[in-house]
């Protein structure tokens, strides 16, 4: 007897003399009824889990407006918000300084501050994301 198995995403159909192990235990493999699939044709391939995700364009991470990670991200973003605009360059290093301090994010961050440069501290706090 002749066991006949059908790719749920490819349409590919293949034959075996015995029962395959691994392709009865594949969820995208199905085991094909007597008679069933005898044309080659089993019936239109349906797409796996994966291709039912929610697609986005390349670059765009899907998040989550829930947790304790989307809290972080709105915290961190008012924070940055607040901070306001970078004073101008010919600004003194400690206008950059307070500055930097306001958009620093971490106690190690803002320990750091001050053995920087104003050059440095226009390279790191110059951009705004």
């Amino acid at each position: 007897m002749t066991i006949r198995y059908h790719n749920k995403n490819t349409g590919d159909v293949v034959e075996r003399e015995r029962e395959d192990a691994r392709l009865e235990m594949l969820p995208n493999w199905e085991r094909l009824s007597d008679g069933e699939g005898s044309d080659g044709k089993p019936g239109p391939a349906t797409p796996d889990s994966v291709l039912k995700r929610p697609q986005t364009s390349p670059g765009i991470a899907l998040t989550s407006t829930d947790g304790p990670q989307a809290e972080a991200e709105e915290e961190h973003r008012e924070q940055q918000e607040e901070a306001g605009d970078p004073p101008a360059k010919s600004a003194s290093k400690d206008a950059w300084m307070e500055y930097a301090d306001k958009r620093a994010v971490s106690d190690e961050e803002r320990a750091e501050i001050p053995g920087l440069t104003k050059d440095m501290l226009i390279a790191k706090y110059g951009e705004q994301a």
